[in-house]
């Protein structure tokens, strides 16, 4: 009985956090392909240095993604925005399209 009691509960939160462990990465790696793309779009309208200044901060961003450090790749990315003069409300509806 009290083997079920404390097997049962273990096994509920190991199989959430497989859940929840594959559904992160792919989410990520969304965000690592289209990030970058937005960004590059955003530049090409921009002036040459904010544009300079943007791309790079996005390349630092896809590299970032490519070792798996997604959060300071996010980082570099909404650096990326700001250098552009894309503010945080802009940012979250150019991430939803």
């Amino acid at each position: 009985m009290n083997r079920a009691l404390i097997t049962a509960p273990a096994a509920f939160l190991i199989s959430a956090t497989m859940i929840f462990a594959t559904a992160a990465p792919a989410a990520a790696a969304e965000r690592c392909a289209a990030v970058p793309t937005q960004v590059r779009a955003a530049a090409a309208t921009a002036d040459a240095s904010a544009a300079k200044q943007a791309l790079r901060f996005a390349s630092v961003g896809e590299k970032l993604c490519e070792a798996g450090n997604d959060r300071a790749a996010n980082k570099k990315f909404e650096a990326a925005f700001a250098a552009l003069g894309i503010d945080g409300e802009q940012q979250l509806a150019l991430l939803k399209k």
